[in-house]
Parts: C-alpha cells; structure tokens; sequence
C-alpha cells in the first residue's frame, strides 16, 4: 500500500481530495528526504509520512493545538510536524553513517 493510500484510508471520513492528500504527502516526503539527505524516501520512514501527513491535514483543524488559554483566547499550534520524529531521524542518520562511513580518513603520523 501506498503512503498516498494509506493516508487516505486513515482520514476517509474526512472530505478532502486526493489532490490535497497527494500535497501533504508530497510536502512531508520532501522534507523528510532533505533532513536525512536522500532523494527517495526510505521505505522505514513510510510510517512517519503517513503519521505526519495525517498531522499536517489536522493541523487545519484543532489537532494540531500545542497549548490553549482559558481566559483570553490562547491557540499556539505546532510549527513543524516532523519534530517529534526528530529522534529517528537522527538515530537513522547515525547508522547510515556508521556503516556507510563519511569518506573522511584520519592519518596518524
């Protein structure tokens, strides 16, 4: 299944285009792609899409509500949806470059 299909089956009660789902998937592929410097998206990172897509539609809405005030109206909403997820990126990042290496050598004279 798609993470295009996959978004849709989770906001299918929701009314919202195939284009507009295609646009939060594309959106957050993209970013997800420039943080772990890659030009596909891995297919372990699938999952964080789809959350991340469904967050960024939400996010229209009242899900997306960080903190809220009682006594004068208060909403501050979540700035980037892909924060959360910062821990997995850099433990991917890591490994890659663990096993993969950076290309850089180190000589002791």
């Amino acid at each position: 299944m798609t993470i295009l299909e996959r978004v849709q089956k989770r906001l299918k009660d929701d009314n919202i285009s195939v284009e507009d789902i295609n646009e939060y998937v594309t959106t957050i592929s993209d970013r997800l792609n420039i943080r772990l410097g890659e030009s596909v998206l891995p297919d372990v990172f699938q999952s964080i899409a789809v959350d991340a897509s469904v967050k960024m539609y939400r996010r229209i809405y009242y899900e997306g509500i960080q903190s809220e005030g009682m006594d004068g109206i208060t909403t501050s909403f979540v700035d980037n949806v892909l924060a959360e997820y910062e821990q997995e990126i850099q433990a991917w990042k890591d490994r890659k470059t663990n096993t993969e290496g950076t290309g850089r050598v180190v000589r002791f004279l």
